[in-house]
């Protein structure tokens, strides 16, 4: 069986170091002042905080934290779910109106090399959007299948 008085000195002296080493950091701290603290003392933080700057602009935090502004009047009423989304754009109308606003760009004769350009640019742009569309509802559809499963 082992005793105090058995063990190495190197323990004894190791003891001897962190003591010292603690009544350092003691000091250091003035941690022995610590309870004549009162508990009303307040440090002043000159950083304004989220709430502060909420009631300085007048601004509420809505559903999303990423948003701290108010939607516009359109979107107050709508609450969508995050997986039930199938366009990438929906601010361009429902697929039927993006469907019509497609046919009068192809109907729409450009008269200038810059109104040309600009077609073409639209119509790419509603091509690539259709793509993406497609590839939303394909994610979007293996998504239901996940959470069915």
């Amino acid at each position: 069986m082992t005793t105090i008085d058995k063990l190495d000195i190197s323990v004894n002296n190791a003891y001897a170091v962190r003591t010292k080493m603690i009544e350092q950091i003691n000091q250091q701290l003035r941690l022995d002042q610590a309870a004549s603290i009162p508990p009303q003392t307040q440090i002043v933080d000159i950083y304004p905080k989220l709430s502060e700057m909420d009631l300085l602009l007048g601004v509420v935090p809505y559903h999303t934290p990423w948003a701290y502004f108010f939607p516009p009047k359109l979107f107050r009423t709508r609450r969508r779910s995050t997986f039930a989304f199938s366009r990438i754009a929906p601010t361009l109308g429902t697929q039927e109106e993006q469907e019509a606003t497609e046919e009068r760009l192809m109907e729409f004769a450009p008269q200038t090399d810059e109104e040309k350009q600009e077609k073409e640019s639209l119509q790419e742009c509603f091509k690539q959007l259709g793509k993406i569309n497609g590839w939303l509802n394909f994610i979007v559809g293996r998504i239901g299948q996940f959470l069915q499963a």
